[in-house]
Order: C-alpha cells, then structure tokens, then sequence
C-alpha cells in the first residue's frame, strides 16, 4: 500500500514512518522542509523516502502529497504545552486536520488515519477512557485543539469516511527529532524540578508502541473505527519514582491536590506569555495528571495482539537516548549514562 504521512518529521510521525518501511509499505512525506527528512528518519534505520513540500493547511499541497496514494496517516501536529503556541495550535492542529481529512476522502482514499490523543476526551476527574468516550471540552490550548480536532475527525467518520482515529497517552520513547514535550518533562524530573506534583496519574504510551498500531490498522474497506494506542497507566508520583529508580539518583516527590497548583501554573504560563524563556513546569500538564484519568486500550490489544512496553524500559530508553544524543549531562542520567 502506498501511505502518504502528515508531520514525518515529527516523534510520532518519524516512528510510524520507520513502522510502515519495515511492513512493506511504500511511504510518501508531506512536509515543510526537506532538510528535516533525513535527521528525523535516519537513526531509525529509513533510508530515503519520497518527500512532497507543502503544509496540511494548504490546499492545494495536500492535494498533491495525496495524489496515486492508496492511506494517509495524519499525524501533523504542533505538541506544545507552551500557551504562546496557541494561535499556530488552533491552525494546524485543527484547520489542518479538518482539511486533510477532507482531501483525502474526496480523493477516495482508504483508510484515512488521524492521530489524534488521550487530552481529547479528558476532563472527568478520574474516568477510564475507552474508544467510545465522547470529546469533551479540556482546558488549554493545546488540549483544547486535540479535543477540536478529534470532534472534525468523528464528523467525518458519521458521514462514512473510512477514518480510524488513534489515541495515544503521554507519549514517550527515544529518537525525538524535536526533543519534545516528553523529553523536556524528563529533563525537568531529572533536574529535580518536579519535587511537588499533582495527585493523579496519566497514560503514558511508547512511541514505538503507537507507530506499530499504525502500522496494523492499515486495512483497505473497513470503515470507520478508533483506537485507543497501547498504554500504561501510572501515577505522576510513581512516574517520578520509576526515573529515579533508572537512573539510580535520588529523586524527592511529594503529591499534593491539583487545586493547589493550579493557580500558581497559571502564574507560571502567564509569566511565558511575556518571557522567551522555557519553563520546567506549566498548567496544562498539571491539569493533565491532577484529572487522574486512565485509558482502556483492551480493543487494540484483541484486535491487534499489541501490548505496551514496561514503563521502565520506555523512561529508561527516552532518557538513555537523551544522554547518547548529548542532551542531558552524565550526573542528569546517572545508571544510564554507564
């Protein structure tokens, strides 16, 4: 099958790219700058892959990427926690969607897969999210525009376009060509940052884990279907736990009510708004773990055999690669820089 991939240069998009050479499949690149290709695919062992320039908000691009393509993965998306990437959030994440859905299904392509994320259907305090759960209505922009996005998917999938939406948790993993929202949580444990956290808890998915669920849903003639990607559930307390317990190094944790951070993170992003600096912590990830919600991936693994790696490994992997890459010092990665 020939699948044309959105955001390949990205972490999900990356790994799901190297997932679908190793299949069989024949891959196409739609993206923004050529020069990201390599870098991004290289050290996952893909050679070249062909590459169209263009944007996911740009109609005619889209178009052009989708041309003599049989699927498309849709995994363009900006991931930022940051509330001053709000405006090009909303534009990519959510026009961006809609519009290469819709392209897509005019031009008769099957499946349509969008990548689209647990934040989509948070916001009852502790509920186990399923594929059926509704999208709701979460706070921050980032949040928000999954949530958004997730609603264009699923209107698509009403009027009978053979879209499969995936669900992925936290992702975490190695090879992120953008050292991403993951990595720099990571950072910010290792560097002692994350000493209160919420009490709650969050999904937390391996990247490679979610690109071999795109691999496997790669089925012509199926219709519509969503997934959510394989998953470990685990308390932020016990997330911080399990990176000191890698790396060997002593890392103090103390869980605390979610309301009490939720007005200083506010500060803290408010503070963003006007500073280039990045902070270590901000409001939407707290609001994220405070909720305490887990994921039921038990669909993906019937259907598909696919379960998530240990915790351990996936954290000890995302960091050991940080250390390898020369992103994080030998004292940051402790065990795992030996």
């Amino acid at each position: 099958m020939k699948v044309i991939v959105t955001g390949g240069t990205g972490f999900v998009g990356s790994h799901t790219v190297s997932e679908l050479v190793r299949a069989g499949h024949d891959v196409k690149l739609l993206v923004r700058d050529t020069s990201r290709v390599r870098p991004a695919i290289e050290p996952l062992g893909v050679g070249e892959v062909e590459s169209v320039i263009g944007d996911v908000t740009d109609k005619e691009s889209v178009e052009r990427a989708l041309e003599d393509c049989d699927a498309v993965i849709h995994c363009a998306s900006v991931y930022s926690l940051d509330p001053r990437a709000a405006a090009s959030i909303r534009k990519t994440n959510v026009t961006g969607t809609d519009l290469v859905i819709g392209t897509a299904h005019e031009m008769g392509l099957d499946p349509i897969v969008h990548v689209s994320s647990i934040v989509a259907l948070i916001g009852t305090k502790g509920a186990v999210l399923t594929p059926d759960s509704a999208p709701t209505t979460p706070s921050g922009p980032y949040n928000r525009s999954k949530a958004d996005s997730e609603r264009v998917a699923r209107r698509y999938q009403d009027n009978g376009a053979p879209v499969v939406i995936t669900c992925p948790g936290s992702v975490w993993g190695p090879n992120d060509p953008h050292l991403g929202e993951s990595c720099q949580i990571a950072k910010a444990i290792l560097r002692r940052f994350w000493t209160t956290v919420p009490v709650g808890g969050v999904p937390i998915s391996d990247v490679r884990d979610v690109a071999k669920l795109h691999a496997a849903v790669l089925e012509k003639g199926r219709g519509a279907r969503r997934y959510i990607a394989p998953a470990q559930n685990a308390s932020i307390k016990s997330l911080v736990n399990t990176v000191s317990q890698v790396t060997g190094r002593w890392l103090p944790c103390v869980p605390v009510p979610g309301w009490t951070l939720r007005w200083p993170m506010r500060a803290v992003d408010a503070v963003r708004l006007i500073s280039p600096i990045r902070m270590p912590v901000n409001f939407q990830a707290v609001y994220i773990g405070a909720l305490n919600h887990k994921s039921d991936d038990s669909l993906t693994r019937r259907e598909f055999g696919l379960a998530p790696n240990p915790i351990d490994q996936t954290l000890a992997d995302t960091i050991r690669w940080m250390y390898e890459g020369n992103h994080l010092s030998r004292k940051l990665a402790g065990l795992l820089a030996a």
